[in-house]
């Protein structure tokens, strides 16, 4: 093996690490499969497309099968992903990567949330949590590494039927911003003009199309109930949208800090 393959093996494997926490340990447990399709298979594009197929295949099968038993363990369960629930995930990556594990209260807590809500309400999900080890970072998250945090998605209607929204209005799950408007306090303007230069990075990657109504009544009904959950210890929000949606009261919703990103594109919770 050359020196060249074992860097591109050892990045592939840091970067499964960083990005799903279980994927370097299963691409290792793939490479027996992977040594016996490079003796058997010939064709150097054939063995590479059935070699895919293998790694696809254990890794999916490992975070099916063995992860969430492994991770109940640890103190952790996955959020819904295919029932019939009033909670499912925004995209489907955060599931793939396994990012959509929570500690038991939190998954009661939200389930709570959202069976309080009405009946046409589906909430959706984006990054919480890692299965294991309380304290491994979920990139790019600044905490996300406990079990006991979640983002879920604002609530939008579509502007002439009235619909709501399935999923979150962007690709990343992240960046779609209801910014303040004239008059509001904008905090994400302070934060950049402090050098913060992060803070609203992942707009930059999301089109902000303003083709949808932000749903003021249904979003300050979702973040009331999480507030007056028993369960629920804080939630992160812009200043600008708690003042816009009447939440002043609210001491468990908070202001995060300069040094994350913005919050006006998703509501975080903890317990």
């Amino acid at each position: 093996m050359t020196v060249i393959a074992i860097l591109r093996r050892a990045a592939l494997f840091l970067i499964l690490t960083v990005f799903t926490q279980v994927g370097g340990v299963l691409y290792l447990l793939y490479q027996p499969i992977r040594w016996q399709i490079s003796q058997r298979v010939p064709g150097k594009w054939r063995s590479r497309g059935y070699r895919l197929l293998a790694f696809t295949m254990v890794y999916a099968l490992g975070s099916l099968l063995l992860v969430p038993p492994l991770a109940l363990l640890n103190g952790r369960v996955p959020l819904p992903v295919f029932s019939e629930s009033s909670l499912k995930p925004a995209n489907y990556f955060f599931v793939i990567a396994n990012r959509h594990y929570v500690k038991p209260a939190l998954l009661e807590a939200v389930l709570d949330v959202a069976n309080q809500m009405d009946h046409s309400v589906t909430l959706y999900f984006l990054d919480a949590n890692f299965p294991f080890l309380d304290g491994f970072p979920l990139l790019p998250h600044r905490s996300h590494d406990d079990g006991g945090k979640l983002d879920l998605a604002f609530i939008y209607e579509k502007p002439v039927t009235g619909k709501l929204l399935s999923g979150s209005p962007s690709w990343l799950g992240y960046g779609y911003l209801e910014t303040p408007k004239a008059g509001e306090y904008d905090q994400p303007a302070n934060c950049e003009g402090r050098g913060y230069w992060q803070y609203s990075l992942l707009s930059r990657l999301v089109p902000q199309d303003n083709n949808l109504d932000f749903s003021a009544s249904l979003n300050r009904q979702l973040l009331l109930r999480l507030a007056r959950h028993p369960a629920i210890g804080k939630i992160f929000l812009e200043p600008h949208l708690k003042t816009r949606l009447g939440l002043e009261g609210q001491k468990k919703i908070r202001f995060h800090g300069c040094a994350a990103v913005r919050h006006d594109d998703h509501i975080h919770i903890q317990l």
